[in-house]
């Protein structure tokens, strides 16, 4: 697509002759690996009617290059965070342990600044002041943690959360509704390099249903549209990484050991339920001319695309009630039939191994611990040993991700304050807790104290 529109992350093709480089005696060089192809472009190469789509519509696609689409690598991202177990759980634990509470009121703190003073807590009347305000003037789709935790899930599956903004004066009163906008909803129009830019939402992509049901545009914040009632609406995108137009997604390193682990799970499954493999091949001799081995002809007569299509639908899960048996009888004096088994790879060792590579590999894009996810239990159930590990390794990685959707969320309220005239409100926000932690804060306390008792004991030796 032309203006530049998807350079940020393009799917670059190379002759694999251009990779080998030149040989000299027994040594290869290997040039240009920056650009190696993806070893499954085929997963995420758009087909012929998507792209025809993006030459009708001048729409943004989640990637490509000047000469290719690519919004395939949205639903493969989709994909991969649903069908690889291990990134699944990650990002539902990750989810449950920032959004793991009741939505409580703090005083609001520079995301960027430490001024070095201590924050005081909220009276209760100024936190029953913010919480009736919330309730009386701001709606959340669905409650505040349903809302948050698809706010949580989108970001961390596909690098990218959108949420509309709507303000609409009921009854004399500004009230204010926030929403989820489902990522496969929204795409950007293609606008400009220094253009506003205006999101297009539309719970379908297709030319056919466009052209009966145009998307909805609205712009980014700042910028607001009015509507037909006087409402105004605007988006807010919350988006990892450093690409122009769209995230990517932070655990995006591990996607080949994602894929991985959800192709070792379809290969068993398709092999115990639906024989996708042949599981024989039968090699028989023909007997002259008019007496061929194979009879295509025959099996034609009998309703079937050929031979190979009767055995098939005979003898394997195609049916509804394959036979087990093959009888069969050749003429007097001719060669006997040679039947050689396709035996599926049952090598138990091979997937426990891989499988744990790819565990370790997708945890490691997570920053998360075998002993967080509950698959290290080397130490038995020992709360402090699965405390300790949190504190160490995964509470900083928890607080990081809570920072970040609760700087957003808290910068829409931002905006909803300034324009229901309540700026004041400014001075508070909204977080969430982990659900250990009272648990945390115990093990802290406890740790102090020993270090303090130890310091103590050096104190009176000395």
């Amino acid at each position: 697509m032309a203006n530049g529109c998807c350079d940020e992350d393009p799917i670059v093709k190379v002759p694999l002759d251009e990779l080998r480089g030149k040989r000299s005696g027994s040594k290869t060089k290997f040039t240009n690996l920056v650009n190696i192809t993806n070893p499954i472009p085929g997963e995420i190469e758009d087909d012929s009617k998507i792209s025809k789509f993006f030459s009708e519509y001048k729409l943004v696609p989640y990637a490509g290059s000047d000469n290719k689409t690519g919004q395939s690598l949205l639903l493969w991202e989709l994909m991969l965070a649903q069908l690889s177990e291990t990134a699944n759980a990650c990002i539902r634990k990750t989810t449950a342990y920032v959004i793991g509470s009741r939505a409580k009121f703090v005083r609001a703190e520079d995301p960027e600044y430490d001024p070095g003073t201590e924050t005081t807590e909220m009276t209760a009347s100024e936190s029953a002041t913010y919480e009736q305000a919330l309730k009386e003037r701001v709606e959340f789709s669905g409650g505040v943690r349903k809302f948050h935790k698809n706010v949580s899930n989108s970001y961390q599956k596909t690098g990218d959360a959108f949420v509309e903004l709507v303000i609409a004066e009921f009854e004399g009163q500004k009230k204010a509704v926030v929403k989820n906008i489902k990522r496969t909803h929204a795409m950007y129009k293609l606008t400009k390099k220094d253009a506003p830019r205006v999101l297009a939402i539309s719970p379908v992509w297709t030319s056919e249903y466009l052209k009966e049901n145009a998307p909805r545009l609205v712009p980014i914040y700042p910028l607001f549209v009015k509507g037909e009632n006087g409402e105004i609406r605007t988006v807010f995108h919350l988006k990892a990484g450093e690409g122009n137009w769209y995230g990517r997604p932070e655990s995006s390193g591990s996607d080949l050991y994602k894929y991985q682990e959800a192709q070792d799970a379809i290969y068993k499954i398709k092999q115990a339920s639906a024989n996708f493999l042949g599981q024989i091949i039968i090699e028989v001799e023909d007997d002259g001319e008019d007496n061929p081995g194979i009879d295509n002809e025959d099996a034609q007569k009998a309703g079937f695309d050929s031979f190979a299509d009767r055995m098939e639908y005979n003898y394997t899960h195609k049916s509804e009630d394959p036979s087990g048996v093959i009888v069969t009888s050749r003429p007097y004096g001719s060669k006997p039939m040679f039947v050689f088994q396709i035996k599926p790879n049952t090598n138990e060792n091979w997937y426990k191994v891989n499988s744990e590579i790819s565990e370790q590999k997708i945890l490691r894009s997570y920053n998360l611990s075998l002993r967080f996810m509950g698959f290290d239990a080397s130490n038995g159930f020992s709360q402090e040993a699965f405390i300790s590990d949190y504190v160490m390794n995964v509470e900083p990685v928890i607080k990081e991700m809570r920072a970040t959707i609760m700087g957003f969320t808290n910068g829409i309220l931002t905006a909803i304050w300034k324009e229901i005239g309540m700026e004041q409100l400014n001075d508070f926000s909204i977080t969430f807790e982990s659900p250990i932690s009272k648990s945390v804060k115990e093990y802290k306390d406890a740790q102090g104290n020993n270090n303090q008792n130890g310091n103590n004991n050096i104190s009176n030796s000395v």
